[in-house]
């Protein structure tokens, strides 16, 4: 193993990125990039999380009179509840199976300089199924220790005859603990990210043999991978702010095309008599989600640049550790001296 050298990753990394994006420049590449990035990296799932300061301003009549409604409600309406839920939930493992192989086709794209998706796509299928499966085993592991270490000990806050002190104190515990795995959880999944999806790239190996791989070199450079962490939050920073310029100019840019197309629309159902019918509904409904979804893509694809200098900077940084999961130039290209005359 090498040691890293995060300051030394930057250049290289750039230099990539602007060869590969600008030089020269390729619509057709742009727009592979941005739909490869939207599915692998863009199909994101927020959870609602409960508010437990609301259970303090409940009284027992109240809470009980809602604990039965909703008991009510889903007696009666359960099975369409569980289809929805079913549903929903399949949905959901679709979208992370496909965000799965697409950071493997993201690499791909990125180390052949290929704007290729359906070859790369059925080729990296296994190694995406196989990290989806690590991704669902991870996810159900936080789950099952947020809910002993945190979720149990919160229980006590709810239990009546329990002293201030100690629903206090089990207050302070849970949030403690759940700060620290969800810190924990996010790390483990950045690198698995940055990390071992390359090397389980490059190697064409499965989870295990690539964390086997990644541990050695991560663990021979602790120090550079803190400093790793605290420039992708850096990075994140600059990103962001890049991101809201961009959004807005390209909101902007959209905004006169998207406008006159809806006021055409609407002359054209004043014309026709429409009225807001479910169906006139659903279809604007429809409408809207079109261009809402063409707005995100375009977005991935004009934020290219900077969302390819970030995934190339962490392949600098593996490579420096491990030169053997090397997948772009770690070094300036010597300049060839002219022909002497």
């Amino acid at each position: 193993m090498q040691r890293m050298d995060i300051g030394r990753a930057f250049e290289p990394a750039f230099r990539y990125m602007a060869d590969m994006l600008f030089r020269p420049f390729m619509l057709r590449m742009w727009l592979a990039l941005g739909f490869t990035f939207t599915v692998g990296y863009g199909l994101s799932s927020s959870t609602a999380t409960p508010n437990p300061a609301r259970f303090w301003r409940w009284n027992r009549t109240e809470g009980l009179w809602w604990a039965g409604r909703m008991a009510s409600w889903l007696a009666h309406y359960w099975p369409l509840l569980l289809t929805g839920l079913l549903a929903l939930v399949a949905i959901g493992l679709v979208f992370v199976w496909l965000s799965s192989v697409f950071q493997f086709v993201y690499i791909d794209n990125i180390t052949r300089k290929s704007g290729a998706v359906a070859e790369p796509f059925a080729r990296l299928m296994r190694l995406g199924g196989l990290y989806f499966l690590w991704r669902m085993a991870f996810g159900a592991v936080v789950l099952v220790a947020v809910g002993i270490l945190a979720g149990l000990p919160l229980l006590v806050v709810f239990v009546p005859a329990t002293s201030v002190a100690t629903k206090v104190a089990a207050a302070v515990w849970a949030g403690m603990i759940g700060i620290l795995l969800s810190i924990l959880a996010a790390i483990i999944q950045i690198l698995a990210k940055d990390f071992l999806v390359p090397a389980m790239y490059v190697r064409q190996a499965g989870v295990i043999e690539g964390w086997r791989t990644v541990l050695p070199a991560l663990t021979a450079n602790v120090g550079q991978t803190l400093l790793y962490l605290l420039m992708l939050a850096a990075l994140g920073i600059g990103i962001t702010a890049v991101g809201l310029i961009a959004a807005l100019v390209l909101l902007v840019a959209l905004a006169i095309p998207v406008g006159l197309l809806a006021l055409l629309g609407y002359v054209a159902g004043q014309a026709a008599h429409l009225t807001w019918s479910p169906p006139v509904i659903g279809m604007a409904g429809a409408l809207g989600l079109i261009v809402l979804l063409g707005y995100t893509y375009l977005f991935q694809c004009v934020m290219q640049p900077a969302y390819v200098f970030r995934r190339c900077f962490s392949l600098v940084v593996l490579g420096q550790a491990d030169p053997s999961l090397a997948t772009i130039p770690l070094e300036t290209p010597p300049t060839t001296p002219p022909e002497q005359a």
